[in-house]
This record gives C-alpha cells, sequence and structure tokens, in this order.
C-alpha cells in the first residue's frame, strides 16, 4: 500500500489521530475503494483489476468480502 494525504477539517482530523488503529485500517479500506470507483469509473476492466488486486491486498489488512461487498453495493444505492 502507498500513502496519500488528503485535507480534512480540523475536527475531522483530531477525531482521526484518537481513532484505534483497527478502525483507521477499517475505514482505509473503505475510502480504498471508495476512491478507486471513482477513478476507474469509465473502465470497468480497469475497475474489476483494480478490484481483485485490493480484494488481496485489503484481506490481508481484515476487509473481508461481505464489508468489500457492502461498501460496493452502498455506491450503487
Amino acid at each position: 500500500m502507498e500513502r496519500i494525504v488528503i485535507e480534512v477539517p480540523p475536527n475531522v482530523a483530531r477525531a482521526w489521530r484518537k481513532m484505534p488503529e483497527a478502525q483507521k485500517r477499517e475505514l482505509g479500506n473503505e475510502v480504498s475503494v471508495r476512491i478507486g470507483r471513482k477513478f476507474f469509473k469509465d473502465s470497468q476492466a480497469e475497475f474489476l483489476t483494480f478490484i481483485d488486486d485490493l480484494q488481496k491486498r485489503m484481506a490481508e489488512r481484515g476487509l473481508t468480502q461481505e464489508k468489500l461487498d457492502e461498501i460496493l453495493n452502498e455506491e450503487e444505492a
């Protein structure tokens, strides 16, 4: 995985710093999926490749297939 920097309001940054590492990982997983979905929305093949790669990495970080499906389905609603 690589790091990116995003700007957030100060209260969000403070809440993030106080958040337990497990919750940070879970939220990071969700953000990765959402960002990837936006970047690859015009190419289903690229998006599916992204998701396959992400599934492998996220499984190592604790993201279950059920949680990934839940995140993906939220965007469609």
